[in-house]
Protein backbone atom coordinates (compact mmCIF):
# COMPACT_ATOMS: atom_id res chain seq x y z
CA UNK A 1 0.00 0.00 0.00
CA UNK A 2 1.27 3.41 -0.50
CA UNK A 3 1.91 5.84 2.40
CA UNK A 4 -1.00 7.80 1.98
CA UNK A 5 -2.23 10.34 4.61
CA UNK A 6 -6.26 10.25 3.94
CA UNK A 7 -8.78 12.77 5.25
CA UNK A 8 -11.46 11.68 6.75
CA UNK A 9 -14.64 11.74 5.90
CA UNK A 10 -13.26 9.71 2.49
CA UNK A 11 -16.87 8.87 0.99
CA UNK A 12 -18.99 10.58 -1.41
CA UNK A 13 -22.64 10.44 -2.40
CA UNK A 14 -23.55 7.66 -5.14
CA UNK A 15 -26.37 6.43 -7.19
CA UNK A 16 -26.99 3.18 -5.81
CA UNK A 17 -29.44 1.03 -7.57
CA UNK A 18 -31.01 -2.38 -7.11
CA UNK A 19 -28.52 -5.12 -7.99
CA UNK A 20 -30.90 -6.43 -10.53
CA UNK A 21 -31.06 -3.11 -12.92
CA UNK A 22 -27.51 -3.60 -13.83
CA UNK A 23 -25.33 -5.96 -15.96
CA UNK A 24 -22.91 -7.16 -13.76
CA UNK A 25 -20.00 -9.83 -15.07
CA UNK A 26 -19.63 -13.45 -13.57
CA UNK A 27 -16.80 -12.58 -11.28
CA UNK A 28 -18.61 -8.82 -10.69
CA UNK A 29 -21.69 -10.52 -9.18
CA UNK A 30 -19.65 -13.01 -7.12
CA UNK A 31 -18.28 -9.82 -5.15
CA UNK A 32 -20.77 -7.92 -5.31
CA UNK A 33 -23.75 -10.14 -4.72
CA UNK A 34 -22.77 -12.63 -2.28
CA UNK A 35 -24.61 -12.25 1.00
CA UNK A 36 -22.45 -13.73 3.47
CA UNK A 37 -19.49 -11.97 5.32
CA UNK A 38 -16.79 -9.94 3.50
CA UNK A 39 -14.40 -10.13 6.08
CA UNK A 40 -14.87 -13.99 6.10
CA UNK A 41 -13.96 -13.77 1.95
CA UNK A 42 -11.25 -11.41 2.25
CA UNK A 43 -9.43 -13.14 5.45
CA UNK A 44 -9.66 -16.81 3.16
CA UNK A 45 -8.18 -14.76 0.08
CA UNK A 46 -5.07 -13.52 1.73
CA UNK A 47 -2.56 -14.21 3.79
CA UNK A 48 -2.71 -11.37 6.35
CA UNK A 49 -6.06 -9.45 6.36
CA UNK A 50 -6.15 -6.20 8.90
CA UNK A 51 -8.48 -3.43 8.86
CA UNK A 52 -7.18 0.33 8.37
CA UNK A 53 -9.38 2.39 10.64
CA UNK A 54 -9.46 6.12 8.78
CA UNK A 55 -12.18 7.95 11.02
CA UNK A 56 -14.96 7.18 13.28
CA UNK A 57 -17.15 10.06 14.47
CA UNK A 58 -20.23 11.62 14.45
CA UNK A 59 -20.68 13.60 11.32
CA UNK A 60 -23.68 14.48 8.77
CA UNK A 61 -25.01 12.18 6.41
CA UNK A 62 -25.26 12.07 2.63
CA UNK A 63 -29.10 12.60 1.58
CA UNK A 64 -28.97 8.85 0.04
CA UNK A 65 -27.70 7.24 3.29
CA UNK A 66 -30.37 9.61 5.53
CA UNK A 67 -33.36 8.22 3.62
CA UNK A 68 -32.06 4.70 3.61
CA UNK A 69 -31.83 5.06 7.12
CA UNK A 70 -35.03 6.51 7.90
CA UNK A 71 -32.75 9.16 9.81
CA UNK A 72 -32.55 13.01 9.79
CA UNK A 73 -29.52 13.41 12.66
CA UNK A 74 -26.25 12.63 12.02
CA UNK A 75 -24.78 9.41 13.23
CA UNK A 76 -21.44 8.19 13.94
CA UNK A 77 -19.94 7.62 10.56
CA UNK A 78 -17.13 4.65 10.15
CA UNK A 79 -14.60 4.50 7.25
CA UNK A 80 -11.74 1.73 7.04
CA UNK A 81 -10.02 0.24 4.52
CA UNK A 82 -9.81 -3.69 4.17
CA UNK A 83 -6.12 -5.14 3.69
CA UNK A 84 -5.42 -8.26 1.94
CA UNK A 85 -1.79 -8.82 2.14
CA UNK A 86 -1.11 -5.44 2.61
CA UNK A 87 -2.75 -3.83 -0.22
CA UNK A 88 -6.33 -2.07 0.31
CA UNK A 89 -8.88 -4.26 -1.54
CA UNK A 90 -12.00 -2.07 0.02
CA UNK A 91 -12.66 1.13 0.97
CA UNK A 92 -15.94 0.62 3.77
CA UNK A 93 -17.95 3.37 5.12
CA UNK A 94 -20.66 2.83 8.01
CA UNK A 95 -23.22 4.16 9.27
CA UNK A 96 -24.35 3.38 12.99
CA UNK A 97 -26.92 6.08 14.56
CA UNK A 98 -26.37 6.55 18.21
CA UNK A 99 -28.87 3.94 19.19
CA UNK A 100 -26.88 0.89 17.43
CA UNK A 101 -23.59 2.27 18.73
CA UNK A 102 -25.24 2.08 22.31
CA UNK A 103 -26.87 -1.28 21.89
CA UNK A 104 -24.31 -3.59 24.04
CA UNK A 105 -25.35 -7.03 22.15
CA UNK A 106 -23.95 -5.58 19.45
CA UNK A 107 -21.01 -4.43 20.71
CA UNK A 108 -20.32 -1.72 18.58
CA UNK A 109 -18.87 1.23 20.46
CA UNK A 110 -15.65 0.30 20.57
CA UNK A 111 -14.71 -1.53 17.53
CA UNK A 112 -10.98 0.33 16.44
CA UNK A 113 -9.19 -1.72 13.80
CA UNK A 114 -11.64 -4.82 14.46
CA UNK A 115 -13.33 -5.38 11.48
CA UNK A 116 -17.50 -4.97 11.51
CA UNK A 117 -18.55 -7.70 9.48
CA UNK A 118 -17.49 -9.97 12.08
CA UNK A 119 -19.50 -8.45 14.72
CA UNK A 120 -22.69 -8.68 13.13
CA UNK A 121 -22.04 -11.73 10.82
CA UNK A 122 -21.79 -13.21 15.31
CA UNK A 123 -25.23 -11.78 15.69
CA UNK A 124 -28.20 -14.83 16.09
CA UNK A 125 -30.89 -12.05 14.51
CA UNK A 126 -28.88 -10.60 11.86
CA UNK A 127 -30.85 -9.70 8.90
CA UNK A 128 -29.51 -8.42 5.97
CA UNK A 129 -31.26 -5.86 3.64
CA UNK A 130 -31.47 -6.62 -0.46
CA UNK A 131 -27.71 -5.51 -1.84
CA UNK A 132 -27.85 -2.27 -4.13
CA UNK A 133 -25.02 -1.51 -6.29
CA UNK A 134 -22.70 1.79 -7.43
CA UNK A 135 -20.80 2.29 -9.95
CA UNK A 136 -18.06 5.09 -9.82
CA UNK A 137 -16.93 6.65 -12.49
CA UNK A 138 -13.54 7.76 -13.03
CA UNK A 139 -14.02 11.23 -12.36
CA UNK A 140 -15.35 10.45 -9.12
CA UNK A 141 -14.08 10.91 -5.55
CA UNK A 142 -13.61 6.85 -4.96
CA UNK A 143 -11.77 6.86 -8.04
CA UNK A 144 -9.63 9.62 -7.14
CA UNK A 145 -9.34 7.62 -3.77
CA UNK A 146 -8.44 4.57 -5.22
CA UNK A 147 -6.24 6.36 -7.99
CA UNK A 148 -4.12 7.81 -4.84
CA UNK A 149 -4.09 4.64 -2.44
CA UNK A 150 -3.43 1.80 -5.36
CA UNK A 151 -1.80 4.35 -8.10
CA UNK A 152 -4.32 3.00 -10.85
CA UNK A 153 -7.17 4.50 -12.17
CA UNK A 154 -10.80 3.32 -13.31
CA UNK A 155 -14.44 3.23 -12.63
CA UNK A 156 -14.99 1.48 -9.30
CA UNK A 157 -18.08 -0.96 -8.09
CA UNK A 158 -19.64 -0.67 -4.84
CA UNK A 159 -22.26 -2.71 -2.51
CA UNK A 160 -24.27 -1.60 0.51
CA UNK A 161 -27.12 -2.76 2.34
CA UNK A 162 -28.94 -2.24 5.84
CA UNK A 163 -27.95 -4.48 8.75
CA UNK A 164 -30.21 -5.43 11.61
CA UNK A 165 -30.04 -7.10 14.64
CA UNK A 166 -30.99 -6.84 18.28
CA UNK A 167 -33.66 -4.14 17.09
CA UNK A 168 -30.95 -2.01 15.45
CA UNK A 169 -29.57 -1.06 11.91
CA UNK A 170 -26.39 0.17 10.07
CA UNK A 171 -26.28 1.31 6.90
CA UNK A 172 -22.40 -0.30 5.43
CA UNK A 173 -21.43 0.32 1.80
CA UNK A 174 -18.14 -1.50 0.45
CA UNK A 175 -16.42 -0.02 -2.52
CA UNK A 176 -14.04 -2.56 -4.42
CA UNK A 177 -10.34 -1.50 -4.81
CA UNK A 178 -8.19 -2.61 -7.76
CA UNK A 179 -6.35 -5.07 -6.20
CA UNK A 180 -9.69 -6.76 -5.36
CA UNK A 181 -10.17 -9.77 -8.07
CA UNK A 182 -13.54 -8.43 -8.92
CA UNK A 183 -11.30 -6.46 -11.54
CA UNK A 184 -8.78 -9.20 -12.97
CA UNK A 185 -11.26 -10.32 -16.20
CA UNK A 186 -11.38 -6.61 -16.91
Amino acid sequence: MRDVTLEFPCGSPAQWRPAETMELSREQQCWLLDPQSLTAKLKHRSRQFRVSLIGQQFAQLFADEQRSLQVTDAAVVREVLLCCDNQPWVFARSILPESTLGEEQLGLAQLGDNPLGEHLFRQPDLTRSDIEVSRFPTDSAMARLNTQLTGRHHALFGRRSIFSAAGQQCLVAEIFLSPCPLYQAQ
